[in-house]
C-alpha cells in the first residue's frame, strides 16, 4: 500500500512540476541491466552479476537550451548470483531485490547539434531513491531471508544519444547506478550497483 501511494504522489508531483515549465516532454524507456551487490566504493568489483529488465517513465523539463531536469519512475531488479556464505547456505543461490526507483537527473545536451539536425549527445547525473518492492531468491531452496530492505539511496551517472527516426525522437541511454545504502541479507559493506542500456521514445 505504501508503494502504491508513493507511485501516485510521484506521478502527481511530476505532473504539477511539468505544468510549471513550458512544453514538458514525457517519454518511455525499456532495456536491460546487469546488477550486483559488492563492496562499497569498489567500482571494479562487479562479479556475480544478475540480469534485469529495466523500464522507465520520464519527463524532460527544460531549464535552458542545454540543461534539462529529468525526473523519472523506474523499475529495476538488483541482485547477485551464486551466493553461499552471504545467505548462510551451502547451495549457490541468486538473491535479488525488485525496486521502484525514482531518480532526479540534471541533463546537459549539445544544443548546437540539436538545433542543426535534431540529433544530439547528452550526459546526465543525479540522486535517486529506490524503494524495495520485494525480495527474491532463485532457486527457491529454503534459504531464509528477511524483508528488511527499505530505501536504497544512491547516485546515477549516464551518457546518451537522441535522434529523430521517422519523425519520432528515439533516445539511447547508458547508465551506471551506485547505491549508497546497506542491503538487507548481505554483508554490511555491500551496496547495489547497476549498469543499464535502454532505448526510449519521446512522446
Amino acid at each position: 500500500m505504501k508503494i502504491i501511494k508513493l507511485v501516485i504522489w510521484t506521478v502527481v508531483l511530476i505532473f504539477f512540476t511539468a505544468n510549471a515549465y513550458s512544453q514538458p516532454k514525457f517519454g518511455l524507456r525499456q532495456g536491460a541491466a546487469v546488477t550486483t551487490f559488492s563492496e562499497k566504493g569498489d567500482l571494479l568489483d562487479n562479479d556475480q552479476i544478475t540480469w534485469s529488465y529495466a523500464a522507465s517513465l520520464f519527463c524532460d523539463l527544460s531549464l535552458t537550451k542545454s540543461f534539462v531536469l529529468q525526473p523519472e519512475i523506474n523499475y529495476l531488479r538488483k541482485g547477485r548470483n551464486n551466493e553461499t556464505f552471504e545467505l548462510n547456505t551451502t547451495n549457490p543461490t541468486d538473491y535479488m531485490v525488485n525496486y521502484l526507483q525514482v531518480p532526479v537527473l540534471l541533463q546537459f545536451r549539445d544544443a548546437r547539434s540539436m538545433e542543426k539536425s535534431g540529433s544530439y549527445f547528452f550526459v546526465n547525473a543525479g540522486p535517486y531513491a529506490a524503494f524495495a518492492l520485494n525480495n527474491q531468491t532463485r532457486p527457491d531452496n529454503g534459504v531464509l531471508i528477511s524483508d528488511a530492505n527499505g530505501t536504497d539511496w544512491g547516485a546515477t551517472f549516464g551518457v546518451g544519444y537522441q535522434t529523430p527516426v521517422f519523425k519520432q525522437n528515439i533516445r539511447f541511454d547508458l547508465r551506471y547506478d551506485m547505491g549508497l545504502s546497506q542491503i538487507a541479507n548481505q554483508p554490511s559493506d555491500y551496496r547495489s550497483k547497476a549498469l543499464s542500456l535502454t532505448i526510449g521514445i519521446v512522446l
